[in-house]
């Protein structure tokens, strides 16, 4: 990634400025305001259900959602130029400045992937926070506001997990014409013998995120939260695909192009 960094930054910029920006509106920081009013006692057994609700479910939102789906569509279309680029690149040394043509026959798989993603892990955190009426019995707001924090991390870490087995799933569609669903299932047999690793990325994934937002939390009077938010979209954009690519030569093998020899004619 870094030794292409500037024939691929491109690609991701305006997906990582339009996800940071609907970030930026709404307020995934809340999320860390949860953690403040545990300790400072404001929350109470009236107020952490919808506070539960308003700072970790679909309703975090609000009328600022359709941003948010204008965002999803362009991170779509970001990836699927990423792929073609990254995969002529490794096959024959070159790299396409904006192969747009052949990018758009893998962006329906690609959309429905996206779409499916971010769909599964705002379902999943909305069933964490569901469980909050079933423990209501409990009679103490910070317990149960902790219980559905530790349940919120539990899942996001479980659907970093699925992601990291689904990751080469686009190298071999576009590069060895898999079927999606085939391509999927192979990824899904690849990596989990790296389950290990795989491991590690899953617990990584919320605790980086919560290190981010802890620190755009920090710096929201002076509105760089939308920076720290780019910069860390920007990086994820451009280095996933990267990751998607080395793995998928990794295992399955063949000629890298891209380092090596030089390519005569």
């Amino acid at each position: 990634m870094f030794r292409n960094f500037f024939m691929l930054v491109y690609v991701a910029l305006p997906s990582a400025a339009l996800m940071a920006f609907a970030t930026y509106l709404y307020k995934p920081t809340a999320e860390i305001g949860l953690f403040v009013a545990m300790f400072d006692g404001s929350l109470t057994m009236d107020n952490c259900t919808s506070e539960l609700l308003n700072r970790l479910s679909l309703l975090r939102y609000g009328r600022y959602w359709w941003v948010f789906v204008i965002a999803v569509v362009v991170l779509a279309c970001s990836a699927c130029i990423m792929v073609v680029k990254i995969d002529r690149h490794m096959r024959t040394g070159l790299m396409p400045a904006l192969p747009v043509k052949r990018a758009l026959g893998i962006l329906p798989s690609m959309l429905l992937y996206v779409v499916c993603c971010v769909a599964a892990s705002e379902l999943a955190t909305l069933v964490a926070v569901g469980i909050s009426y079933l423990i209501r019995f409990i009679s103490n707001a910070t317990a149960i506001v902790a219980v559905v924090l530790a349940l919120t991390f539990a899942v996001r870490a479980l659907c970093a997990f699925v992601f990291g087995l689904l990751i080469v799933s686009f190298p071999l569609k576009y590069g060895e014409n898999y079927r999606f669903n085939r391509a999927m299932s192979y990824s899904a047999r690849l990596m989990f013998a790296k389950k290990g690793k795989l491991l590690i990325f899953a617990l990584l994934y919320p605790l980086l995120r919560l290190a981010i937002l802890g620190l755009a939390y920090l710096l929201q009077p002076y509105y760089l939260d939308w920076i720290v938010y780019g910069v860390a979209f920007l990086f994820a954009f451009t280095y996933v695909p990267c990751l998607s690519y080395k793995q998928y030569y990794d295992d399955v093998g063949g000629e890298r192009r891209d380092v090596g020899q030089i390519i005569f004619g």
